[in-house]
């Protein structure tokens, strides 16, 4: 049982395990650092004559990021357990989210049908906020101005409803489980977007399917900044915890009875 434990415990390190040619997890924990996650933000240039989006253009937020090693920066901010990355709001502009690795970039085309997932905590929504956003997932192939995306959201916590704990945050990489971009409500993105929806500001998606898009990644997205506060007020902290994908469940199970059948092998 020992041997399967440290197993399963293995996968939500980081590390790269597979089964018989089953495919492998690849999720961030946050207990060593910050483990090539970074903040980024998008600026969205809206021409108006016609209706557009002139481009798009990600920004590094890093500013706006720290790691906190479970406590030891600050005791208000509790583990999930152990370090996680923590949000400092520093009310700069565009809105901060996370940025996966390298390991979560390519073609994951073999990842298809795999949990993607991350545990997101507000601690905190800091003064005159005025709304929470939902909890995102998104996934970029190629230049973000291409816009050749696709997100997956989750409903977030309602107004007042802060610090209510660690909230999973998690879906299938299976297309029915993402919108295109263009059908997506920019005000995800930013607050100053002002719940301008996409689709109606006269832009496509550049042409990709959703598989396309899985098979050559170029950048995987989550919720980090959620809340809409009055920019001259003090803003929210929040927290992002074990992110990354994982096998379905069946898959961890084979994976444990597999290591649990190798300690009986050695033991014998």
């Amino acid at each position: 049982m020992m041997a399967m434990n440290k197993i399963l415990g293995a996968l939500t390190c980081g590390v790269a395990l597979g089964v018989a040619g089953q495919a492998s997890a690849v999720v961030s924990t946050f207990d060593a650092g910050l483990d090539g996650w970074k903040a980024v933000g998008f600026d969205f240039d809206i021409g108006f004559l016609p209706p557009a989006i002139n481009s798009v253009t990600k920004k590094d937020n890093s500013l706006d990021l720290v790691w906190d090693s479970g406590g030891d920066l600050d005791p208000l901010f509790d583990g999930n357990p152990g370090g996680f990355a923590r949000f400092l709001d520093v009310i700069t502009d565009p809105a901060s989210f996370l940025e996966g690795p390298a390991s979560l970039t390519g073609d994951l085309s073999s990842m298809a049908g795999q949990t993607i997932r991350y545990d997101h905590r507000i601690f905190n929504e800091g003064s005159e906020a005025t709304s929470v956003g939902p909890y995102v997932i998104m996934l970029i192939s190629g230049d973000p101005s291409d816009l050749n995306a696709f997100i997956y959201t989750q409903a977030g916590p309602g107004l007042g409803a802060s610090d209510t704990g660690w909230v999973p945050v998690s879906t299938t990489l299976d297309a029915g489980n993402f919108q295109s971009i263009v059908d997506v409500d920019l005000g995800l993105f930013d607050p100053a977007g002002s719940g301008l929806t996409a689709g109606g500001l006269g832009i496509s998606n550049g042409g990709k399917t959703f598989a396309q898009v899985l098979a050559d990644v170029s950048s995987v997205i989550i919720s980090f900044e959620m809340v809409d506060n009055n920019s001259t007020q003090i803003s929210e902290q929040v927290g992002v915890d074990n992110a990354g994908i994982v096998p379905e469940p069946s898959t961890l199970a084979l994976i444990g009875l597999g290591g649990l059948m190798i300690a009986r092998r050695r033991r014998g």
